[in-house]
């Protein structure tokens, strides 16, 4: 069996763990935010390890960090490596809205804001004030990781069947 099962399977594992703990907490939004960003990350690590399943079930034993190095090095374009180029390619899949969300994690953000005039019937004039957005408290997370564990089971239960 291929190490990189294991781990794969161990950044799933870890992304769940960090979900329930953020579904169960009721703390500050910088927590929930980093619990969020964690599992997005081990999402990441996750897909990553899956990639290099694919190579090495493809005779490639050299690490690969993207699914362009995937392509480009191993020996064998399976029918698993182009059902996933076809969702990074989508740029509405989930996929690509994973990685997406991902690399803006690592760039700074500031809050949205929007200004918006009230008026004040008894006071002197209009004032301006500013409204920060709030975030849904949904976890895309939990999202992309139901999608990729379902990718993940699919194909290797399509390899065992072969």
């Amino acid at each position: 069996m291929s190490k990189w099962i294991g781990f794969t399977n161990q950044k799933l594992y870890q992304v769940r763990l960090l979900l329930e703990q953020r579904e169960r907490l009721d703390g500050p939004e910088a927590l929930l935010d980093g619990l969020e960003q964690g599992a997005q990350y081990l999402l990441y690590d996750a897909y990553v390890s899956y990639l290099n399943e694919l190579a090495e079930m493809a005779n490639y034993r050299q690490p690969v960090a993207t699914l362009e190095d995937l392509l480009a090095h191993t020996p064998l374009v399976t029918g698993e490596m182009k059902e996933i180029q076809f969702l990074r390619a989508d740029s509405f899949s989930w996929l690509t809205a994973m990685l997406k969300a991902v690399a803006e994690q690592a760039q700074p953000t500031s809050s949205r804001t929007i200004e918006v005039d009230t008026f004040d019937p008894f006071g002197d004039a209009a004032s301006l004030n500013s409204i920060t957005l709030l975030q849904d408290n949904a976890s895309p997370a939990s999202k992309w990781l139901s999608q990729l564990s379902d990718l993940i089971d699919a194909q290797r239960e399509n390899r065992q069947e072969s």
